[in-house]
């Protein structure tokens, strides 16, 4: 099955939005020195994923790859997207808390987890179900990260 211009597309915006989170995350690193290490790793990790996505998006175009929009659509990511610049912009303007930091964090990555964006890819390869088990339990792990340094900050 080839991949169409709009899957094309959808993955490229999926690629940009783990671009996005990354920057947001090397910001809150900045801005939160105590939290540094944290959110450096979170950073570099969604970095990861953006480049585990490229090859993706590159094994799709093979047809080594095979990738199912589902009821995820341009339009919704575009929002997404213009929504997460704000936010990386309102980053880069420090007018974030420690705690609003892991309050978006953990929305933006729930949100990745609920529209089940990894689980649109299917392949028979095992390098890429390893890439795609990755980028899940990665996520998965970011929220739980999140809320346990949410807690934390909590109890102090």
């Amino acid at each position: 099955m080839n991949l169409k211009p709009f899957q094309e597309k959808i993955i490229a915006q999926m690629i940009t939005q783990e671009k996005l989170l990354s920057r947001l995350y090397a910001l809150f690193a900045e801005q939160f020195s105590p939290h540094q290490d944290f959110w450096q790793k979170l950073s570099q990790e969604e970095q990861s994923h953006a480049k585990l996505m490229e090859k993706l998006l590159e094994a799709a175009r093979k047809g080594i790859v095979f990738f199912d929009e589902g009821k995820v659509t341009t339009t919704t990511l575009s929002v997404f997207i213009t929504r997460l610049e704000g936010i990386v912009q309102k980053a880069e303007r420090g007018e974030f808390t420690l705690s609003s930091a892991f309050a978006y964090g953990v929305d933006y990555e729930t949100s990745l987890i609920e529209k089940n964006v990894f689980s649109r890819f299917d392949s028979s390869h095992e390098k890429a179900k390893a890439a795609l088990k990755i980028l899940q339990s990665e996520t998965i792990n970011h929220v739980e990260r999140m809320r346990d340094q949410q807690k934390m900050l909590k109890s102090q």
